[in-house]
């Protein structure tokens, strides 16, 4: 008699599913990470979420998503809505911003995406940026897609000077965010007062000083009236005129009561002075992060904007902030 055999495909091992919460986290942390090299997770969910993960999904991976819902279904009629709002000429894109709905976490990160990619392109008038960014803030979107949404207005307030719009933000907001407010805070209130001082070590050389971003050298001579706050990428930047390069360390370890850079610090400022040097070009380090905190510069890149006379007129931060200096 032969033994009885299981059919190859009831012998397989079956992957447990997870909640739909857990899963819609894992691939919005994969997401955040914005490392090619690692795939988005593709979690095994009840039968019920998958549409809802694959429309996660292919927001997080397609510029323009494709809709996997059954037709006539309320989930499909949101993701055609998002489809057609993506696909929309500037003009009428007031009108279905007011009636889109959010319930899918995968709506809200395409919608996310897209007016991101449409900023960049051309910025959004002040009314249609307030409008998606308020869509993505409300409660029920995704705690990280909120996150994102919260700091690009709070970036565009603080450049626009709009104490109106950061105060509605502020109000508006029901979940921890006292840290984040309390930076832009204190940036609102550095414009238009004397430039801050930090401790700074000049590149190249490594000596350290106590100076005012009024105080700062620019490019081509004379004293800057622009400040490019950014972390070394690898390239000494393009800088114009009268712009003054500040590059807070990739560790921040640095306590700013020291006068010798730590052990933490000292090989990758070293490296970093001698590829100035090298360029024939000066430049600042920033090694405490804490000391940036303090002032409020939180986001990077920053361009502080001074006037003649150093005192500061402009900070624009993070999402508000140029592409290059």
């Amino acid at each position: 008699m032969l033994p009885f055999l299981v059919p190859p495909h009831l012998s397989q091992p079956v992957t447990p599913s997870i909640p739909f919460a857990e899963a819609v986290e894992q691939v919005l942390l994969d997401f955040d990470r914005d490392d090619p090299s690692l795939p988005l997770r593709d979690p095994a969910v009840a039968r019920d979420h998958r549409h809802s993960l694959r429309w996660l999904r292919s927001a997080a991976l397609q510029a323009l998503p494709e809709n996997p819902f059954p037709k006539g279904s309320p989930s499909f009629q949101e993701a055609r809505s998002i489809l057609e709002l993506l696909d929309s000429d500037r003009n009428l894109v007031p009108a279905r911003l007011e009636h889109l709905t959010l319930r899918e976490p995968g709506s809200a990160l395409a919608l996310w995406r897209w007016a991101r990619r449409g900023d960049k392109a051309e910025p959004w008038p002040t009314a249609t940026r307030h409008q998606w960014e308020d869509k993505l803030i409300a409660e029920g979107v995704p705690a990280l897609v909120r996150g994102y949404a919260l700091r690009h207005a709070l970036c565009f307030a603080l450049a626009e000077q709009d104490e109106v719009r950061f105060a509605a933000l502020k109000s508006s907001w029901n979940e921890d965010g006292t840290n984040m407010f309390t930076s832009f805070q204190g940036l609102f209130s550095m414009v238009g007062g004397a430039a801050p001082k930090l401790r700074l070590w000049q590149l190249p050389g490594l000596q350290y000083q106590d100076l005012s971003l009024s105080a700062l050298a620019g490019w081509e001579g004379g004293l800057s009236r622009r400040i490019w706050i950014c972390p070394d990428e690898g390239t000494f930047p393009a800088l114009p005129s009268g712009t003054a390069w500040v590059a807070p360390s990739t560790t921040g370890y640095q306590n700013s009561a020291e006068t010798d850079l730590g052990p933490n610090e000292k090989p990758t400022a070293t490296a970093l002075s001698m590829r100035v040097a090298m360029a024939q070009r000066h430049a600042y380090l920033a090694p405490s992060r804490a000391d940036l905190e303090a002032l409020g510069f939180v986001l990077f890149p920053i361009l502080v904007e001074l006037q003649p006379e150093g005192t500061v007129s402009k900070v624009l931060m993070g999402d508000a902030a140029p592409a290059r200096p």
